[in-house]
């Protein structure tokens, strides 16, 4: 097997040959079947449109191309398997397993292009040079990325307003239609027309920001922040979070306990819940005939935090036949008592 130089070959941007001779010159049966052979390989045209490897990274990639077509043992693994040995691959070549799975589209890709002589005329398209010892690299006009540039290339999708292209320097690009009369094939030159690779650093950003609001939401929700206690036959406790939702309720009274689970008073707001248990105990005949006190700690809750609870007790209280209620809040320190 012959030794693996990932600088041999550069797609380069040094004028050669036109091959395209006109528009008419017919590249749309290869590029056809180019498109339909990659689809073996699961890879599709906006795959290779998302993401577009740099230039140095191109060029790396189709070393690797080269060297996979050219030693028969890794080829036919590849086609047989329909995907790339990535840890074998990685050790002969010595390229990072990262480049591999990154580039796993775009290198198929060149190497399905360059094992097949069904697509002789695409090869020839691509400007594909021997690096020469004195080349450091490529010229201007291929660095440039600018809204202003345009790409020229052989189209394999055409849509209303829009091109895929593939470049002589080994791009996959969407650009710009200003027409929809194209052709499969068909040299095309226009300015790139945005796609996901455009948005995905924007993206990215916002999904960070989502995540760590939703992880600051998350521990400030589960964070208890105001401690409720119902002194009565048994303490029932209360822990509250700063948004006024119950995160825990709990009793060393087994019945009590047995009592709040079945209410299912965990995420229900505090006026919500305590009213809830309240209506709940007074039904069942439940509820001490003696003052009952609740005591905040922690943090003061609003003042019109139990305003449910309040109106409840005030609706049972005037009902004569009903058995009055009668408790204290203790809000730290501040004392209410609720006795209508």
């Amino acid at each position: 097997m012959d030794g693996f130089s990932k600088d041999k070959y550069i797609f380069s941007s040094r004028p050669k040959i036109k091959v395209v001779k006109d528009i008419n010159f017919s590249y749309g049966k290869q590029v056809s079947l180019f498109i339909k052979e990659l689809r073996l390989y699961g890879i599709t045209n906006k795959s290779l449109i998302n993401r577009t490897p740099k230039y140095e990274t191109r060029n790396y990639l189709l070393n690797i191309a080269l060297f996979v077509v050219e030693n028969n043992a890794i080829f036919e693994e590849v086609v047989s398997k329909r995907d790339i040995q990535i840890s074998k691959l990685s050790r002969v070549t010595g390229a990072s397993r990262s480049i591999i799975e990154n580039w796993r589209d775009y290198l198929i890709s060149y190497i399905v292009l360059f094992s097949n002589p069904n697509y002789i005329n695409i090869r020839e398209y691509l400007n594909i040079q021997e690096r020469n010892v004195d080349e450091s690299g490529i010229s201007t006009n291929v660095k440039l990325n600018s809204n202003d540039m345009e790409y020229t290339g052989i189209s394999i999708k055409n849509e209303k307003n829009y091109s895929d292209i593939l470049t002589s320097i080994g791009e996959f690009i969407r650009i710009k239609n200003n027409d929809s009369d194209k052709k499969v094939g068909q040299e095309l030159k226009g300015k790139e027309r945005k796609t996901f690779k455009h948005y995905s650093k924007i993206v990215a950003f916002l999904a960070v920001i989502i995540i760590v609001a939703s992880s600051v939401a998350i521990y400030l929700y589960n964070e208890n922040y105001t401690t409720l206690v119902i002194n009565s036959n048994a303490k029932i406790v209360f822990e509250i979070n700063r948004f006024g939702r119950i995160n825990e309720a709990y009793s060393q009274n087994a019945n009590n306990q047995n009592m709040i689970d079945d209410l299912r008073l965990l995420h229900d707001n505090v006026d919500d819940g305590i009213t809830k248990l309240f209506k709940y105990l007074n039904e069942q005949k439940k509820l001490s005939d003696k003052d009952i006190v609740l005591v905040i700690s922690g943090h003061k809750l609003n003042e019109d935090a139990l305003q449910m609870l309040e109106q409840y007790i005030r609706d049972n209280n005037e009902q004569k036949d009903n058995k009055k209620i009668k408790i204290t809040i203790n809000n730290m320190g501040n004392e209410k008592k609720i006795d209508y």
